[in-house]
């Protein structure tokens, strides 16, 4: 296997553990805004803080879990504490990962020679108590270094705005469509994920949401309106994009992006691009990194949600028209 796949596999795989926590922690303090019968719940809003505190030990814990299995969770688990302590961040933790599940891999090359009598020792003993004390010492320096990199980047993307949040927004959203689920798109939406931790409520998480909907939500809705288009096998694939686009998922989109990338790629990273500025426009934020029309209700100024929906799928589903009309007009030849 390709050793640059290996890091992004380790890094997803502790990203798709971490996001639940994400997700948990950040609606249970949006609910705790809401108000029922007069009262409100600041109680949700204390879990939802404390939730919210396992997701760098989470995410450096099964990043080292995929690299070096069960023996690495307590040493990646101690990383992402102590990132979390020192305030290294999503960085440090994801540095500890990492670093945790390969001191681990090191241990079991040091100690495979060791009489097979202990060998029931080494992953529930050994190697969890080694790497935990060989990771500390390692985060003392990871965490010396990265930390001011770190709070200053985090405290960059909270505090964004104007056009600068504009700007990148619009870059985000535009990510967001080049890959569809790809690395590219998990970046983009690593740095919506970090805004949510760190700010709670996030204009940058909600355009980057509405960036990738589009491409599934326009797939479905010229699908629907120009059904001569598309084969019947893409009729009803495409149908279905309503459903994961409604909920976030973009990787709906991908098999048309494949199939006719030159008419549909650029209008669907147009339609995201639009998107993404509407919502900034209209200073929409959400408190949760998923969900999509689920999560409306909790979103500040969610009207600028929806208008920034329908108006990036409607502009995409028209440019991509427009380029298959241009697509099968006949040549002129001389």
């Amino acid at each position: 296997m390709n050793e640059r796949f290996k890091l992004y596999k380790h890094l997803m795989n502790g990203f798709s553990y971490m996001l639940p926590f994400v997700v948990a922690g950040g609606l249970l303090i949006a609910f705790s805004s809401l108000e029922i019968l007069g009262d409100s719940f600041p109680y949700l809003s204390e879990v939802g803080v404390l939730v919210l505190t396992f997701t760098y030990p989470v995410l450096a814990g099964f990043i080292a879990f995929s690299i070096a299995d069960r023996p690495a969770i307590a040493p990646g688990v101690t990383a992402g504490a102590l990132a979390l302590a020192a305030g290294s961040g999503f960085i440090g933790a994801i540095i500890g990962g990492f670093m945790a599940g390969y001191v681990v891999e090191m241990l079991k090359w040091v100690f495979k020679k060791l009489p097979k009598s202990i060998n029931s020792m080494k992953p529930i003993l050994i190697y969890p108590f080694l790497g935990v004390l060989i990771v500390m010492l390692i985060m003392l320096g990871v965490n010396f270094l990265i930390a001011p990199i770190s709070l200053w980047l985090e405290n960059e993307i909270v505090n964004l705005s104007g056009l600068p949040l504009l700007l990148t927004a619009m870059i985000l959203g535009a990510l967001m469509a080049i890959d569809m689920g790809g690395p590219i798109n998990k970046i983009a939406y690593m740095i919506g994920v970090i805004s949510v931790v760190h700010g709670h409520q996030s204009v940058i998480m909600a355009s980057i949401m509405a960036a990738g909907m589009i491409p599934p939500l326009a797939i479905a809705l010229s699908v629907t309106l120009f059904k001569k288009d598309y084969t019947e096998m893409e009729k009803r694939i495409g149908l279905n994009n309503w459903v994961s686009g409604l909920s976030f998922i973009s990787e709906g989109a991908i098999p048309f992006v494949k199939t006719y990338r030159k008419r549909i790629h650029i209008p669907l990273i147009l339609g995201s691009i639009l998107a993404a500025m509407i919502v900034t426009l209209f200073e929409t934020s959400v408190p949760a990194p998923h969900g999509g029309i689920f999560v409306v209700a909790l979103m500040s100024h969610w009207w600028g949600f929806v208008i920034a929906i329908l108006s990036g799928m409607l502009l995409a589903t028209l440019v991509m028209k427009v380029m298959k009309m241009i697509g099968d007009q006949p040549h002129e030849t001389t």
